[in-house]
């Protein structure tokens, strides 16, 4: 009887540490998915200032923080990217474009920009993400384009992710 009160306890110890490993690895997949995404966002901002570039959306001066932006052979206005953090939205607002000051704006009923009914939603920001986007030019060819992002982690601690880029004022494809 003895030996079978062991047994069951040595196989106790042996399952109790099998369930914490499998909620460590649990724990750690997670935290493993949450920096994936977060970079997977900084990439996609940066790579939508070269995209904006090439297909003429936003002509090279435009891409800059407010304050700096240069109209010259513009299509359209632009204000430029708030160098401040900003709630990371799920809605580029109704200039189309992430990352500016105009994300949270929503259509409204009518689902168009521009008329009565539009309004700030707070609903449309990602919960404890946050966005610093600042251009800074290194020549009149050369910018340098870094993204911070502030994103929520386990336990409530909060972690941040920085992506550097550069975009020059050539927007031929170089490939």
């Amino acid at each position: 009887m003895l030996e079978m009160v062991v047994a069951l306890v040595v196989l106790l110890i042996g399952l109790l540490g099998m369930m914490a490993a499998i909620g460590y690895s649990l724990m750690v997949t997670n935290s493993g998915r949450s920096v994936t995404n977060t970079k997977l966002l900084v990439v996609s901002i940066l790579e939508q200032m070269e995209t904006m570039r090439n297909t003429g959306q936003l002509t090279y001066g435009q891409i800059a923080n407010q304050g700096q932006v240069d109209i010259r052979g513009a299509k359209h206005p632009f204000d430029g990217f708030p160098p401040d953090f900003e709630p990371v939205s799920l809605n580029p607002g109704p200039d189309g474009i992430y990352g500016t000051g105009d994300d949270l704006v929503d259509a409204g009923t009518d689902g168009r920009y521009g008329t009565t009914d539009d309004f700030t939603n707070p609903a449309l920001a990602r919960e404890g993400f946050t966005r610093q986007i600042l251009i800074t030019p290194l020549s009149p060819n050369l910018k340098q384009v870094s993204v911070t992002l502030i994103y929520p982690g386990p336990n409530g601690t909060m972690h941040r992710q920085l992506g550097i880029s550069y975009l020059n004022n050539d927007a031929r494809n170089n490939y």
